[in-house]
């Protein structure tokens, strides 16, 4: 994504855009996070009172954790976090952007005001 250098528009819809993916992939990791949360009751539920095998509260949380379906979710929670990561950096670019610009239009006041002082 490149900001055009002073145009306001563009600006203003780059910082949107940024604004609607940072939350897009905050939903995205959240509506992971309550997955892996919801596959690891599934499975601390199957392994301490659908398994064959007596399981203690612990075992079966443990194993729970660390089962297939769960670490593919953990794997996909990873992913979205580094976007969800990106996402950010994107949306603190543009605010950046938008600071050195007013910032540099404060500057030019300055010295204009400075200028007509000085003759």
């Amino acid at each position: 994504m490149n900001i055009h250098k002073y145009d306001p528009h563009m600006i203003a819809e780059e910082k949107k855009q940024a604004i609607i993916d940072y939350r897009k992939c905050f939903r995205v990791y959240n509506q992971l996070v309550d997955l892996k949360d919801k596959k690891i009751n599934q499975k601390y539920l199957q392994y301490r009172f659908q398994s064959e095998e007596k399981n203690s509260v612990d075992d079966a949380k443990a194993k729970a954790k660390i089962n297939e379906e769960v670490q593919e979710v953990v794997t996909q929670l990873e992913m979205a976090d580094k976007l969800k990561d990106e996402a950010y950096a994107e949306m603190q670019r543009v605010e950046t952007k938008i600071q050195f610009i007013l910032d540099s239009n404060s500057i030019k006041r300055a010295e204009m005001k400075l200028s007509g002082f000085s003759t």
